[in-house]
């Protein structure tokens, strides 16, 4: 497969048949009246390395983090948060054996299970990997932050994680490599954390020989029950505060997921085969970093445009909006040569963003649906990228 029918595949995420979208692209990118066929796509799709798309988004979060000179920071912490998500797959006997099985109401069902280390602030997945459904949360979590160590990027980082995280050797392996964490923690989760009775403490714990110094927070919800946090930042000049807020960021995580299966349908895989699982996870992926840099973009024109109005509410991008001019207009700005062309051709995609809204309107809660429903995406109604 070639750089434009690649690049076709990275961008074409819609609800339409592949055929319609192959239509699509010979006729509007390579101005051509002829196309290829369905099947001859999918055997040309397997040539590309599912890592091609993790290189591709590793290079975009290089470059925002080393030449962005407005990211957003706490206390100089990149603050992100990692969590795991089970994903639906195409419930094949294949698939079952590569990743595994859960079991429904009636009949075990292929699932895979997703994690990635996203940045709360900045709502860029730095970092993702799809695998196994019975992988330990653990485990891979430590694969990812791995991933980040070798880097060595100048950078700090605190990763907020939530329940069924802590345990000694995560705590000691982060501390080690100077990655600050905090975590929820239960009430019985160790001797150490059961012995902390005071609301904000210091306590040490020891793992292969060595001590490690924690703080452990106790306080209560608005619904009375006690929320438990542990974490590596000692200093007292963060407060009880402090700590609350910052667990309450970690809910972006949970935002981002909902994005990448309702909005860019992540789970609506075009194929059965293994690498076609990878391709469309780590391609979404990227897609989803892109159309949130384009996002912002399109955000700064809308304030500037609203600026001096008295406007009820604040608007910004309509994303379902950005995600359909995306998928139909970003692929020609790859098959432009002419930079000054290309330039001029992505401000015109984010004027067409831009002039789309959706009224923020503050302090909505919505209740979250911990239903999934089974057999989502239909395996002969596939989505194409």
């Amino acid at each position: 497969m070639g750089f434009k029918e690649t690049m076709l595949f990275i961008l074409n995420i819609g609800k339409k048949s592949i055929q319609l979208e192959l239509n699509n692209f010979f006729k509007k990118a390579l101005k051509r009246d002829d196309s290829i066929t369905k099947q001859a796509y999918l055997e040309s799709r397997l040539k590309i390395d599912p890592k091609a798309f993790i290189e591709l988004n590793e290079e975009l979060t290089d470059s925002i983090y080393n030449e962005c000179d407005d990211l957003e920071l706490w206390d100089g912490y990149r603050l992100s948060a990692i969590d795991g998500s089970v994903f639906e797959i195409p419930d094949t006997e294949i698939l079952r054996k590569e990743y595994g099985t859960a079991k429904n109401q009636n009949r075990e069902v292929a699932r895979a299970r997703a994690a990635c280390i996203f940045d709360v602030l900045n709502k860029l997945v730095i970092k993702s990997k799809i695998g196994r459904y019975d992988t330990s949360e653990r485990l891979v979590a430590k694969e990812l932050i791995e991933e980040i160590i070798k880097e060595k990027k100048p950078i700090k980082d605190l990763i907020l994680f939530d329940r069924g995280y802590p345990k000694a050797k995560l705590f000691a392996y982060m501390i080690d490599n100077g990655i600050n964490f905090l975590m929820r923690a239960a009430r019985t989760y160790s001797k150490e954390i059961m012995a902390a009775k005071n609301e904000n403490q210091i306590i040490t714990i020891k793992f292969n020989g060595k001590s490690y110094k924690l703080r452990v927070l106790r306080f209560l919800l608005s619904s009375g029950e006690e929320e438990i946090l542990i974490t590596s930042l000692v200093d007292e000049k963060y407060t009880i505060e402090d700590f609350k807020h910052l667990y309450f960021l970690r809910w972006g995580v949970e935002i981002n997921y909902d994005v990448l299966k309702n909005r860019l349908e992540i789970e609506n895989f075009t194929s059965k085969s293994k690498i076609a699982i990878e391709q469309d996870f780590y391609a979404t992926i990227y897609l989803a970093n892109m159309a949130e840099l384009a996002k912002k973009q399109s955000d700064d024109i809308i304030e500037t445009r609203n600026a001096g109005k008295e406007n009820k509410y604040e608007y910004k991008t309509n994303t379902n909006i950005l995600i359909g001019t995306l998928k139909e207009e970003f692929i020609l700005l790859f098959l432009e040569n002419n930079k000054r062309k290309r330039n001029k051709k992505f401000k015109q995609i984010l004027n067409i963003i831009a002039k789309s809204t959706v009224p923020v309107r503050q302090g909505r809660q919505n209740e979250r649906n911990k239903r999934r429903p089974r057999g989502k995406y239909k395996t002969n109604h596939k989505s194409c990228m």
